[in-house]
């Protein structure tokens, strides 16, 4: 049989290369030179970042990672996204040409992200009930207050009453002494009625009763001497002026005496009974009885005869 020749077709080696090339697509720009085409945009129409930011109020840093193409300094990518989108709306550039190809490189990348976690399990496993735990907490919070019941409220009423019978002890004393005397008496009134039966003739005359009766006066004199003599608080009489004044002033009825009263001056006057009083100017006078107060009658400047005792006292 003859042989067939076959002939190498070198268009038939380099088809299978170009189809190759053919299915291959355009490999897409990178995310940076999408972006930097925003900052050429930015730049040619006159734009600062700052005035972008004042028009959009978005932050000068969110812009920069926008037109350097670093997702990772701005907000989450779903924000991130929005602001580009918006970014480039505001310059008014392609959607199809930069929006939509920045947002799909954006959207890669996120789901790049989420692939490239790692979920990590717990190596122990938590339980959330410790009952032994809780057990002995509440145990010792018990003990705690029952302890703190015990020492600071039980033991208070036991000291009341410890100091309670301290101080009736006394008392139970005297009474017991009252007591006692009428029992001493008895044995004093058996004898006396012995002596009258022996003697009736001598118990005929008056010896003791007569001395109980002249007792009682002397001590009913004696006793209202004592409250005669209870001393008798003094009168204190203070006169301040804020500014300058007279006054005229006689102390338990004695000769009417008159004063100068200069501005922030005290005067001090001491009586055992009252005080007559005349003020030349109740406006700019304030008086004191034994450290305290008392109202004056400022309805007019001047205040004559004015009572002062110690009915006035507050």
């Amino acid at each position: 049989m003859p042989r067939k020749n076959i002939k190498n077709n070198p268009q038939q080696k380099e088809n299978p290369i170009a189809r190759e090339e053919e299915n291959i697509p355009h490999a897409e720009e990178s995310l940076q030179l999408l972006c930097q085409k925003i900052r050429e945009a930015r730049i040619a129409n006159k734009l600062s970042l700052e005035s972008v930011s004042g028009h959009l109020h978005i932050g000068v840093r969110i812009l920069e990672a926008i037109e350097e193409g670093r997702p990772e300094n701005g907000p989450t990518p779903v924000f991130f996204r929005g602001l580009v989108r918006t970014y480039c709306q505001f310059l008014g550039l392609d959607k199809t040409e930069l929006i939509d190809k920045i947002d799909n490189l954006l959207k890669t990348q996120d789901q790049d992200d989420e692939l490239n976690k790692i979920i990590l399990n717990p190596v122990l496993a938590i339980r959330d009930s410790h009952p032994v735990r809780n057990t002995i907490t509440i145990l010792v919070i018990l003990l705690g207050g029952y302890l703190f019941y015990s020492l600071y409220f039980v033991q208070e009423p036991l000291f009341i009453a410890n100091d309670n019978d301290s101080q009736a002890a006394p008392a139970v004393v005297e009474v017991e002494a009252k007591i006692e005397t009428p029992q001493s008496i008895a044995p004093t009134i058996q004898e006396t009625v012995v002596v009258t039966e022996l003697l009736p003739e001598k118990l005929e005359e008056p010896t003791e009763v007569p001395t109980e009766d002249v007792k009682q006066p002397e001590i009913t004199e004696s006793l209202q001497t004592e409250v005669v003599q209870i001393p008798v608080e003094p009168l204190t009489l203070e006169v301040e002026a804020s500014k300058g004044t007279w006054i005229s002033i006689s102390v338990d009825g004695k000769e009417t005496e008159d004063f100068r009263i200069e501005a922030d001056e005290i005067q001090q006057w001491e009586a055992t009974d009252n005080y007559l009083l005349t003020l030349g100017n109740t406006q700019v006078v304030r008086v004191l009885l034994n450290g305290r107060e008392i109202e004056t009658d400022r309805t007019h400047h001047l205040l004559k005869d004015w009572l002062v005792d110690a009915s006035l006292l507050p």
